[in-house]
C-alpha cells in the first residue's frame, strides 16, 4: 500500500508527513443529497499528520511516497476488530452455557460478555505496546517523488 504525502519535519531517521484527507464524494452520484459531502465542505479540509520512518534524509516541504506492508494492516485492523468482538461474544456464551443454568439468572450473561470484552481489550493494549517499535507496522519512505526546491540566496548590493 503506497500513499503520496508532504513531509513537515525530518529529523533522526524519523519523519513527519502531512496527508489531506479525502473522501469519496467527487465520484459519488448521489453527492449533492449527501450528509458526508455536505460535511466535508463545512468542516473544510483535514489533515492527518503521521510518523514515519525515513531510511533516507527528507527535507520539509518534500512530496514523498510512503508504503505500508499490506500484511501488516491486515493483521493489525482483524485484530483490533475481531478480538474486542470474539472476547464479548466467548464471554456470552460461556455465561449463558455454564453461569446461567446455575444462578438462573440473565444478568450473569451480560456481566461476563463485559468481562470478556474487558480481557480482550486489555490483551489489544498490550499487543498495540509490542507492535508500537516494530517496524513492521509502521509506514516507511520509499522513494522523494519531488524534492523541496532550494532557496536561491541572492546578494543585496547597498548604495
Amino acid at each position: 500500500m503506497e500513499e503520496l504525502v508532504s513531509v513537515v519535519n525530518a529529523k533522526d531517521g524519523v519523519a513527519w508527513v502531512e496527508k489531506e484527507r479525502q473522501t469519496q464524494c467527487g465520484g459519488c452520484s448521489v453527492r449533492h443529497g449527501c450528509g458526508t459531502a455536505t460535511l466535508s465542505k463545512v468542516l473544510g479540509v483535514r489533515r492527518s499528520r503521521i510518523r514515519v520512518i525515513a531510511p533516507f534524509r527528507v527535507n520539509a516541504g518534500d512530496k514523498v511516497l510512503i508504503s505500508l506492508k499490506e500484511s501488516s494492516l491486515l493483521k493489525a485492523s482483524f485484530i483490533s476488530y475481531m478480538l474486542p468482538l470474539f472476547g464479548l461474544f466467548l464471554g456470552a456464551l460461556l455465561g449463558q452455557l455454564i453461569f446461567a443454568p446455575i444462578f438462573g439468572s440473565e444478568g450473569i450473561v451480560v456481566i461476563l460478555a463485559i468481562v470478556g470484552l474487558a480481557i480482550a481489550l486489555l490483551w489489544l493494549r498490550r499487543f498495540s505496546l509490542k507492535i508500537k517499535e516494530d517496524p513492521n507496522y509502521h509506514p516507511v519512505i520509499t522513494r522523494i517523488v519531488e524534492p523541496v526546491e532550494p532557496i536561491a540566496v541572492s546578494h543585496c548590493l547597498t548604495r
